[in-house]
């Protein structure tokens, strides 16, 4: 429940050489405003989000040990957990109200940015994002939410799965398709 609650804030919102932050705010602002639209709120996620680097991540030191065809069958099923798990909670941004509050550059390249999110009869919760520059493009890589970090998490889940005897890449595949 918590996993898909994070993903699905994941996914629903996605350089200056000496000052990354106004670009990488953009990035989030931008995603923010499309949220809970049903026709832009997917491609939104895709556009906002840099999901082979995030699923590569993911898999950790296995992403070195399995074949470029498995690499990207999980990224596949990635994609399609991430995607699936915003659909079902994006109602829950339907009302919210996002507001960028600031960033933090890590280098000129990589930025976590802060915003606050306000629903309609709840308190606003804080949910930070790492936003990286690749190939002069600003992309979403992680998410925090309730002091966990989606990907951080989610690679500790695929590590578990195959860190087991005999676990094979489809093992993994298999868990974020169930």
């Amino acid at each position: 429940m918590l996993r898909a609650l994070i993903a699905s804030t994941a996914l629903g919102l996605m350089a200056l050489p000496a000052m990354a932050g106004p670009e990488a705010e953009a990035v989030i602002e931008g995603a923010a405003k499309h949220i809970s639209d049903p026709e832009k709120g997917r491609e939104t996620l895709r556009k906002s989000m840099d999901l082979n680097s995030v699923a590569n991540f993911t898999l950790g030191k296995y992403a070195r040990r399995v074949s470029d065809e498995d690499r990207a069958r999980f990224a596949e099923a990635f994609e399609t957990y991430l995607l699936g798990s915003f659909e079902d909670q994006r109602d829950k941004f339907r009302d919210a109200e996002i507001t960028v509050i600031g960033s933090k550059d890590r280098t000129p390249k990589d930025s976590i940015v802060e915003t606050r999110v306000a629903r309609p009869g709840e308190d606003p919760q804080t949910v930070r994002w790492r936003v990286i520059e690749k190939n002069g493009e600003w992309r979403v890589v992680d998410v925090e939410v309730l002091g966990l970090w989606l990907a951080i998490e989610q690679r500790a889940q695929i590590a578990a799965i195959m860190d087991r005897p005999r676990a094979t890449i489809d093992d993994a595949i298999k868990a974020l398709n169930s």
